[in-house]
């Protein structure tokens, strides 16, 4: 089981990658809802980190997997 990151921050993602998790680089909501999508369809994926700014951007989308997924578990970190 391994982390995944969902960044809009490139020094979040290089920082993280330093700790040996991999992520992607998105801004828009619609790049959002597809990177999180497949980060729900990875089955070695047991927690999705995600920034605060990408969450305010879908939040009804992250709450409802929040919610209603058993896996994997979605956690919002805090922007730089």
């Amino acid at each position: 089981m391994r982390f995944h990151l969902i960044s809009d921050n490139v020094d979040t993602i290089v920082g993280m990658r330093l700790a040996g998790i991999d992520g992607v680089l998105v801004h828009e909501p619609a790049e959002v809802q597809k990177a999180l999508s497949e980060a729900m369809e990875l089955p070695d994926v047991a927690v999705i980190l995600m920034t605060e700014q990408l969450v305010k951007l879908c939040p009804e989308l992250v709450y409802d997997l929040k919610l209603n997924a058993k896996r994997p578990l979605i956690v919002e970190i805090p922007d730089r």
